[in-house]
């Protein structure tokens, strides 16, 4: 199992328990499987922290970090996510984070 199993656990962890603030701490691990895991566990929490943590990480300069941080963003299910995601679908050129922009938007479009 080693270290990375552990992490991955931990993250687990701190998603259930919605600690926000030591996922916080893993989005700059460096194995990227482990910083996808906590943005994912981000969406999870519902806390200003993690709203916080994950506008922060929009501006990665990887493509596949972005569209995590979209979906864990729709996953909070906040109401000011709707308009960061419309503010930002006007900011983001590649194709696939786009797509997922377009995604979310349309899940809290069906939510009323």
């Amino acid at each position: 199992m080693g270290l990375f199993g552990s992490k991955l656990d931990k993250i687990e962890k701190y998603a259930q328990k919605g600690n926000a603030e030591k996922l916080k701490a893993m989005v700059n691990d460096k194995k990227p499987e482990v910083r996808l895991a906590a943005i994912d566990a981000l969406g999870r929490c519902t806390d200003e922290v993690a709203f916080n943590t994950l506008t922060t990480l929009i501006n990665a300069s990887d493509a596949e970090t972005r569209i995590h941080v979209v979906r864990a963003l729709a996953a909070t299910k906040q109401p000011k996510v709707r308009a960061f995601l419309e503010h930002r679908k006007d900011l983001e050129k590649d194709p696939k984070v786009l797509a997922a922009i377009h995604e979310s938007l349309a899940s809290f479009a069906a939510q009323g």
